[in-house]
This record gives structure tokens, sequence and C-alpha cells, in this order.
């Protein structure tokens, strides 16, 4: 179950960079690319990660409290990914409806105001402790032996791509604001 979630968790990780940087863009008025089956596939892996994630966590903690050897100070990395991953699926809401609606069949955007970029960039922060937080694990669970340039590989993608997202987002909280 874990290779499958591993899998789940990669393939979600590859459309969240594509549908960021896509996002990024269309934000800025650099291009204008619109994939709604790509945001919509996205979101369906991130939905299935999460209820297998969430079974797993409870056999881990039923396994331990059974044990009477629960660790929870010594499980901290545990801890930051079930939280974080609990903060992503609270700040999606806030995602889907940060920038519009269809109303009749037709997009109508929302103010983006101070709200709304902060709750992205919280976003964006607790999509960046997940991936810090489960690189290694994701890449021992796929059998990968030199853990280390292959994590900074991906994190350095990743933040990259994160990084424009943010800007994306500030550029287009400051045109709403002009």
């Amino acid at each position: 179950m874990r290779k499958i979630n591993g899998i789940i968790a990669m393939a979600a990780l590859a459309l969240f960079v594509v549908h960021g940087v896509l996002g990024a863009l269309n934000l800025m008025n650099v291009a204008t690319v619109i994939v709604k089956a790509l945001s919509h596939t996205m979101l369906a892996l991130i939905i299935v990660h999460a209820a297998i994630s969430v079974g797993l966590t409870v056999k881990s903690v039923t396994t331990a409290v059974k044990t009477h050897a629960p660790y929870f100070k010594q499980n901290r990395l545990f801890w930051a990914r079930r939280i974080s991953g609990a903060l992503i699926l609270i700040l999606i809401f806030f995602h889907t409806t940060a920038f519009g609606y269809t109303s009749g069949g037709v997009f109508r955007l929302v103010p983006f105001d101070i709200f709304r970029l902060i709750t992205q960039i919280l976003f964006l922060l607790s999509v960046a402790v997940h991936i810090i937080t489960n690189v290694k694990p994701m890449l021992i669970t796929f059998g990968v032996r030199r853990l280390r340039p292959k994590a900074g590989d991906i994190l350095f993608f990743v933040s990259a791509a994160m990084l424009l997202m943010a800007v994306a987002f500030i550029i287009y909280y400051i045109r709403w604001q002009l």
C-alpha cells in the first residue's frame, strides 16, 4: 500500500508542479493556458493519497497505542507530515475559490484581496513542509539508494516552481490593487 501511495504522491507532485507553473504564468499574464482536466486529475489523486495516508496513519497510531510506545515527541516528522497534509486539504478549498467561480456557464473573477493572498501563501508553505518532510520516505519507498542527490534535485526543482508560484500570487495581488 505504501508503494501505491508513493506512486500516487509522485504523480500528484508532478501535476502540482505543472499546474502551479501554468497557473503562475496565467496570473502574471505571460500565457493563458487553462487545463481544467489536469486540475481535476490532480485533485482526485490528492484525495486518494489522503485517504490511503489516513488509513496508514490510523494503523500506525493504533499499533503505537497497543504497544504502549507512542513516542509522540520522537516522531515529530511523522506528525509534521500529517499536520501539513491536513492543512493542505483545508487550504485547497481556499485555493479553488480564490480566483473565481462559474455562474451560468460564465467564469467570473473575484477580487484578490489580502485574505486570499495570505491563504495562498499559507497553502504554498504547507505544501512545502509536506514535500520537504516526505521526499526521503518517498524515495526510500521506491528503493532509491543514494537519497541525498535525488532528494536535492527534487527539492530544488519543486522549490524553484513554488517560488515562481509565490511571486505570481504577489504580482496578481498587486495588479488587483492598482
